[in-house]
């Protein structure tokens, strides 16, 4: 009697249906990073005023305060969103110890992106308030400590390290298998030595413009992830197999 063979998780065709929703997450994830450069960059400068001193940004702060709360929060879902989508792409490449290892870093990377961008929405804001009601330099001292240890939280972990880290595996991963193109995988090891570029700057170094060329990176190679996944879910001819599917013996 002739038993059907199960493909192991790495070799199984993705269904169409996880390809839609892969691609789908992947240019939303693309695409949603422009709103808070959008939105906090008309009111605050952003990300150019990050590294301004607390006595020159914390007035605009409070002027455009409505604008800071609502560009962070979106900052904020843009953050979270990396867990989801590094995790549907991961099953899109196959289930295997580099996967869940990217998915790992991803929600280390949504964590330590959260507690910095939370800085925004609760005690700096509130600092500014009263520096601007009455100015104390001692309040700008703390606004700028708080404001480093923050950003050194999301940034150099959670956008910086965690992100590469997983991205990295997720790449490694992407050429091993083959239900997504292996040019997106070394394109991707490109985006992962930009992500790395702000640890330059611990060290001294003013990297300018740079950082936001590594931004641009990582957001135009999730852009052509998503349009490679929905481009291969809408190809002709070439139907999906289910993931369960098994093999004819």
């Amino acid at each position: 009697m002739n038993h059907p063979i199960i493909a192991p998780p790495e070799q199984q065709v993705p269904t169409r249906r996880l390809l839609v929703a892969a691609g789908t997450a992947s240019l939303l994830f693309g695409v949603l990073l422009f709103v808070p450069l959008i939105v906090l960059g008309a009111a605050i400068d952003w990300p150019a005023s990050l590294d301004e001193p607390a006595t020159s940004i914390m007035p605009r702060i409070v002027e455009q305060a409505d604008a800071v709360r609502v560009g962070y929060l979106v900052y904020l879902a843009y953050s979270i969103a990396f867990l989801p989508v590094v995790g549907l792409v991961a099953k899109v490449v196959g289930g295997s110890s580099l996967t869940r290892l990217a998915v790992l870093f991803a929600a280390l990377s949504t964590l330590a992106r959260s507690i910095g961008i939370i800085r925004w929405l609760t005690v700096l804001p509130a600092l500014a308030a009263g520096y601007v009601a009455t100015p104390d330099d001692a309040e700008a001292v703390v606004f700028d400590a708080i404001n480093t240890f923050g950003g050194a939280i999301g940034e150099l972990l959670g956008v910086s390290a965690f992100a590469a880290f997983s991205l990295t595996l997720l790449c490694v991963a992407i050429l091993r298998s083959h239900t997504v193109p292996a040019w997106l995988g070394s394109f991707g090891f490109v985006v992962v030595a930009a992500l790395l570029l702000p640890w330059l700057e611990v060290f001294g170094m003013d990297l300018g413009a740079a950082i936001s060329v590594s931004s641009a990176l990582v957001q135009l190679w999730f852009l052509v992830l998503g349009a490679v996944l929905l481009l291969r879910a809408a190809r002709p001819g070439r139907p999906l197999l289910p993931t369960n599917s098994a093999a004819r013996p």
